[in-house]
């Protein structure tokens, strides 16, 4: 089957698609593409606008400034995949890419656009979470800075505007003693998660966590947080034991559903036991003696 037939716009700045996104009616942003032209090709999404920003070179990067690791709307996860500063400094971002699906769609689709997506089993929605992330939008009366734990509402819904695109998601550049890690649970290359974890840890000259941060995939109607977790790892010391217990609390804070690939009781077990293994590797990433976790 084809695509029905579409208006195509191809802005080349990010004004220029922001004045498109306000003058047109209920236009579709193509950014890498990947969920979008499988919709469009079984006509489960018939669009009578699409505003094709593969165009805007200025948002094509991937790097740190100002503090941050900043990622622009037309960052692909092969970047993420392939740049040096992500295998140095953030593990979980390193963990998560190459778990996204298969090369192809790797190097195409988009680290923003999939945020944009709000798809509940999406990857870089906990990653961002776990580091206290945010995302930037432009629209007609300027721009704003969204919080990730503000951004997801519903499965594929967003607190985007509709006249807003969506232009870089960043997150704070670790500090001393910070480390992070991201498991995923999945049947085979290619799906999406049945269950994820992202964690991040900074540990203090004392080696106690002071900061703590968990967001699980696959598990809630978006992307969550385990604040309890969090709460309870804070100003502890690493230890097995310890992140057993935030394995428990991030499992009874998910909301898994019974499904083809497992009932919600297993779910909730996945999510004990990859909070214990990314809690472990962020652990050790962040300078603690490395402690047993469950394998």
């Amino acid at each position: 089957m084809k695509a029905a037939s579409f208006e195509h716009h191809e802005p080349t700045t990010v004004e220029e698609a922001v004045s498109l996104l306000e003058s047109l009616d209920e236009p579709t942003i193509l950014a890498g593409g990947q969920s979008l032209v499988p919709m469009l090709r079984f006509r489960l999404a018939r669009p009578d606008t699409v505003i094709d920003i593969n165009g805007i070179d200025s948002l094509e990067y991937l790097h740190e400034e100002d503090g941050y690791l900043r990622i622009g709307a037309l960052a692909r996860h092969a970047d993420v995949e392939d740049t040096d500063v992500i295998a140095d400094r953030y593990g979980s971002f390193a963990d998560a890419a190459p778990l996204i699906a298969d090369p192809q769609i790797r190097n195409q689709g988009t680290v923003v656009g999939s945020m944009a997506q709000a798809d509940p089993k999406g990857d870089w929605g906990s990653v961002l979470i776990a580091h206290d992330g945010e995302v930037t939008a432009r629209g007609p009366d300027g721009e704003r800075t969204i919080p990730v734990d503000e951004l997801f509402l519903l499965p594929y819904d967003t607190s985007l505007m509709d006249d807003e695109l969506l232009t870089e998601a960043r997150v704070p550049a670790p500090v001393e003693g910070e480390g992070s890690a991201y498991h995923k649970l999945k049947r085979k290359t290619g799906d999406y998660a049945m269950a994820g974890v992202a964690a991040r840890l900074v540990l203090d000259d004392d080696g106690r966590i002071e900061d703590a941060g968990i967001g699980m995939t696959a598990v809630d109607i978006t992307n969550a947080r385990a604040a309890d977790a969090e709460a309870h790892l804070e100003g502890e010391r690493p230890s097995a034991d310890l992140f057993e217990e935030a394995g428990e609390l991030a499992a009874e804070a998910s909301n898994p559903e019974s499904d083809e690939h497992g009932d919600a009781g297993y779910k909730e077990r996945m999510v004990d036991v990859l909070t214990q293994r990314a809690l472990g590797d962020a652990a050790e990433r962040a300078g603690a003696v490395k402690r047993r976790v469950p394998q």
